[in-house]
Parts: structure tokens; sequence; C-alpha cells
């Protein structure tokens, strides 16, 4: 049965308001000849912009006053921001689905006119309301910015996405904290239906430097960037209808992610966060937080990975690198010509997957973009003094970065002068690898952790009977190049997200 109209409700805020158009493009691709009708209601969580979220007497603050209207028949559909949905939404309503999920991290502005001020005084003033945020960034603030900061204050704000930044950009606040993909939503809005937004938001921006603050460190409020499209439980022909437009698989990653807030049970108040995050080798589950009873707790996994090294009987000469101490195969001799090169850049995204491949005292142009491959070099950079815009977190140059709302600039590499190709085609060469001649003593090792695939390639030179032995790498181009190095013998490479990762495996299964 096709639906000649349907009524489909949501909050007023502009974001909201994209949030349901966003589903009625997808609905009319597939259905082109249903009439939609949007329809907008305030919420009690809409009215008191006083009281912080986390205080409030019950979680379905922006929800409830919507879902009435949908158990009355006012409306045939709700759009909501999965995050804003209690955990229990009763038996007469039902998720039907979920659309394409938006970016679920975090976004972290600090003003520009604010930077002198923050080094002097050693400290920040960050916009936030969110317990999970304050928990989770206070550490990543003093450790990750390139500012020797030795107390970070929260102040609480409310109001929509455009509110919140206007009151950020006119207080004397240094910083504000804000989903990802709200500020995505509201840059990508239709022009012709907001023409407005991108011109009040954009300049705002402008005068910030930002962020994205990555899952590992801040794992995100379960659900944050979905999607969710609420029916009547009975509403058998448009739940048919709806399925065909539903991501599977980020449904399931909500549900997951909300599985896990439901043991801690559930709420705003909570300072926790849980991420799914889909890839080509599976799951990685992102939590981080503290219990009501103050009990803290982190965990970063490949989900249900089928390749676990700690059921396993290891003894621990069997392992290489044992410590990364041994893990010395390369001089990185840096190249001069380049300084002079990377002084010009202006206006690039600049990838850097190891802090040595930006030379010692080098100076990178502040409208450049800089991204790192993991936390370690983002943190050496920051001692640096060099503002880092994000991370691929460990998963690779391919993952999707997903920053073209941000920057649209150029891509530049700064790697070895034989590295292999990768994904960005424009490529800087900043030093030389020279091999180190180390004896290796490796004839009873019988699993090896490769941190490139350089690495690798000088060991199977000279060790070429460690081809059928287990290898374990990180998932980006390490993986990709040693895979066809070992083509039929690839079977024995596996993937952990980390050396740490694999020796902490490694050390659970030691007999």
């Amino acid at each position: 049965m096709i639906f000649e109209n349907i009524n489909v409700l949501s909050r007023k805020s502009d974001l909201a308001v994209i949030q349901a158009h966003e589903f009625g493009r997808v609905l009319l691709s597939k259905y082109p000849s249903i009439n939609i009708n949007f329809k907008t209601k305030s919420t009690s969580g809409d009215k008191d912009l006083q009281t912080p979220l986390s205080e409030m007497p019950n979680e379905g603050v922006f929800t409830d006053d919507l879902r009435d209207d949908l158990i009355k028949k006012n409306c045939d559909i709700i759009i909501h921001s999965w995050k804003d949905l209690p955990l229990d939404v009763g038996s007469e309503t039902e998720i039907a689905i979920t659309l394409n999920r938006a970016d679920e991290r975090d976004l972290l502005f600090i003003k520009k006119n604010n930077i002198d001020k923050i080094k002097n005084e050693r400290s920040i003033f960050i916009l936030s309301s969110s317990p999970r945020r304050k928990y989770n960034l206070e550490n990543f603030i003093t450790d990750f910015l390139p500012f020797q900061i030795q107390k970070v204050h929260f102040q609480n704000i409310r109001g929509n996405i455009l509110t919140r930044f206007k009151k950020f950009i006119e207080s004397d606040s240094d910083g504000f904290v804000v989903a990802k993909a709200a500020i995505d939503r509201l840059l990508n809005a239709d022009l012709k239906l907001f023409p407005e937004i991108k011109k009040t938001l954009l300049p705002k921006i402008n005068k910030c430097y930002w962020n994205v603050v990555p899952l590992s460190v801040n794992p995100s409020s379960p659900g944050q960037g979905a999607l969710a499209i609420e029916i009547r439980s009975n509403d058998n022909n448009l739940k048919k209808i709806l399925l065909e437009l539903n991501n599977k698989e980020d449904y399931e990653n909500v549900i997951l992610e909300r599985g896990e807030l439901q043991k801690y049970g559930g709420g705003c108040h909570q300072k926790i966060g849980v991420s799914f995050q889909s890839t080509h080798f599976g799951k990685i589950k992102s939590s981080k937080g503290e219990t009501d009873k103050g009990i803290p707790f982190q965990e970063r996994i490949i989900y249900k990975n089928s390749n676990d090294i700690s059921s396993q009987q290891i003894s621990l000469n069997e392992i290489f690198p044992e410590n990364l101490s041994d893990y010395s195969f390369f001089k990185r001799n840096v190249i001069e010509s380049c300084k002079k090169e990377l002084t010009a850049l202006r206006n690039k995204c600049i990838w850097i997957s190891r802090q040595s491949a930006l030379p010692l005292n080098q100076e990178i142009h502040s409208s450049n973009v800089i991204w790192v491959s993991g936390l370690e070099t983002w943190k050496k950079l920051a001692e640096r003094g060099i503002w880092v815009n994000g991370t691929s977190d460990g998963l690779g140059e391919d993952s999707d970065l997903n920053i073209e709302t941000l920057t649209t600039n150029q891509w530049i590499k700064l790697t070895h002068l034989d590295a292999p190709p990768s994904k960005i085609r424009h490529v800087i060469a900043t030093y030389q690898l020279e091999e180190n001649e180390i004896s290796l003593n490796i004839a009873n090792k019988k699993y090896f952790y490769w941190m490139s695939s350089s690495a690798f390639k000088y060991v199977i030179d000279r060790h070429p009977n460690i081809r059928d032995k287990i290898h374990f790498c990180g998932p980006g181009n390490t993986y990709k190049e040693i895979k066809n190095i070992l083509a039929d013998d690839s079977k024995n490479l596996f993937i952990e997200l980390s050396y740490n990762d694999w020796k902490n495996k490694i050390l659970q299964a030691i007999v």
C-alpha cells in the first residue's frame, strides 16, 4: 500500500526541521508520489532553557510531547535525533528505521582571539552541559591542545545549535563542544529552504580553531548522529514502506550502543559514552566513562574479534617485538630541501603519519588543516605547539575522514622518500629511511606485530622463513602492503588496533 499523504512531525529548531526534510528527501527518492506534510512542535526541553539536561526530571524532554501527538494520530511519523530518546519508548510506538548515520564525533571550537589569554592564564573555559563531555574532555584538552593548560573549567549552556554558537561567540568563554553531525547538517542544509543558516554559521566558525575529537578518547552519546524514525507500533503498512529505507548496519550499531548504556542505568546524567563503528574488518567498540559508583572504565576493542589471540597459549619468547625498544630498523634522515616547500604551504590539508615526518622546528602556517594517523603523533605535535585538527584514530588514511563541510582543501601527505602509493596522491617526501644493521634473534618467534610495511620488508628480506608465521598490524596502509607481500600466506595476517592492544592480549595468553 502506497500512502498518498504522510504527516511528519519534528521539533521546531532549524536542525530538527533540516532532519525532517532529510528524511523527506530519502522517502521521496523511493516513493515520489507521496505528499509529505511537515509539522513542528515545541517540547518541554525546548521551553526550559535554564535547567541543564542532566538535571531535568525525566529523559524524554525532547521526545515525549511529540510522541503524544503520534499516539493521538495527529501525525504519522516523528523524526528524532536518536540520542534524545529515552531507553524505554513504551509499547504504543516503535523506532521503525534509521537513515544513513552522520558523523558521531564531537567538535571542539576554540576562539582564535582567546589564544593569548589561554596561554597566559594556563586555564580554559569550555561551554558544555554534558556530563559525558566534561568527563572525557578534561584530560584531552590538557594533553592534546598546543598550550600548557593546568585547569579546565566547564560552563553550562542551553539552546539550539545556532543559539549556543551565538552565545559562545558573544561570551568570554574560550571553547565550545558540539555534535559534529549537527554542524554538518546545518552547513549542508538546502539553501532554498534555509538560505541564512550557512551565512550565519560560517563566519562564527571562521573565528575559531577546531578539532574533531576522536572516538577513542571521547566515545559519543549512544545514537549520536543517527536519526530515529518513530511510528505507531500497529502501523504495519507504513512500517513495510519504511523498512526499504533502513540502514541496517547503523540501526544495529545504535541498538548496541543503547544496550551498553542500559547496563549503567541510562540517562543524560551519566558520564558515559559508547560508540560502535563499522569497518572493513568488523565493528570497533569504544566506551569510556564513570559508573554511578564512581568507578572509571575505558575500552576500545574489535567487537567479537574472531582472531582474539588472548585465548591462545603463547610463550613470551615467541613474540616480536617483545618491547618497542627492539623495533629500531631505520634511521630517519631529514630531506633538507623539503623545509622551504613546507613553509610555503597555505590552505592545505596535511596528513602526518608520524611526528618525525614533520621536521623539528618546522613552521606550518595556521591556514592549513593538520590530520594525523593516531593519538601518539597528535600529542607529540601538540607538545611542539602545533594545532592538530583531527586523527584517523589508527584506522589509516583510507578511513573516511569526513571533514568536507569544514574544509575542501587539497590533501598533501608527509612521508618518506620511498613510501608506497596511497590514497593521498600529493606527497612531500620529508625524510629518507636509512637501514640500521641490527642482529635479530627471531628463530623461535611465531607472533609478530608490524608498525610499518617498511619494517616488515626489512625483516622478511633477511628472514624469509617467517612468511608462514602469525602476523599482526594496524588496519591502514601497513595492512594492505603486507597483505600484498604475503599473497597466499596472507591468511596468517590479522588486524589489531595498536601494538599496545596486541601486547596486552599477548600478556593474557602467556603460559
